[in-house]
């Protein structure tokens, strides 16, 4: 018979690694529940119709956050890349701030060859450098933070006739080196943004 152990003689006395797992299978059943076309066209939306999806989908969407924390307690950023540049969108003053004047959004191509999307949403993780203990928990809340976000984004595209493409298939060295990510940052899936392409769904 297994001998019972206390919960601070367990290895993962707090089932951290069945969490993560849980916030994999959350992050493949939002995807899975909006099976968007692939198709997006590559004309530019317009100003107001991209401030309206951010602030509405992006900066109104509910989080969870990590208790008793006072820096970051979402786990998750949001980068903005669109012809123009790459920006870092900040949920509270619903703000652009620019971090770099390249279009990579043929980078974001490169590995599913798709044709650029006017307007990608790029999830990024942020680890608990320097926090030990915290680092399994942090992940799990940014792999469920980034499926509530694509989820949100997901439903405002649907009703207002966008559509929304993850990607996950992403060369993700040469991104971040191109974003200038800090070291605490890496990039978890990028969401393309637009007009339904020619033969759409």
């Amino acid at each position: 018979m297994e001998s019972l152990r206390s919960p601070a003689t367990r290895k993962d006395p707090l089932g951290l690694h069945n969490r993560k797992v849980v916030a994999a299978k959350v992050l493949i059943d939002v995807l899975r529940r909006y099976p968007a076309t692939r198709r997006i066209a590559q004309a530019a939306l317009p100003i107001g119709d991209t401030a309206r999806l951010l602030n509405r989908a992006v900066g109104g969407a509910q989080l969870e956050r990590a208790p008793l924390h006072a820096g970051d307690c979402e786990g998750v950023g949001i980068y903005v890349a669109l012809e123009s540049g790459v920006y870092r969108y900040d949920r509270y003053t619903c703000l652009l701030y620019m971090m770099s004047a390249l279009d990579i959004r043929p980078q974001l191509a490169l590995l599913d060859g798709l044709p650029p999307a006017p307007l990608n949403l790029l999830y990024v993780g942020r680890t608990a450098a320097g926090e030990p203990g915290r680092e399994e928990s942090t992940a799990v809340l940014s792999s469920l933070n980034t499926a509530a976000l694509c989820e949100e984004v997901a439903q405002y595209c649907a009703g207002v006739g966008l559509v929304a493409v993850a990607r996950g298939w992403l060369e993700r060295s040469l991104l971040a080196s191109a974003i200038g990510l800090p070291q605490d940052e890496y990039l978890l899936l990028v969401q393309s943004v637009g007009y339904p392409g020619r033969g759409a769904a």
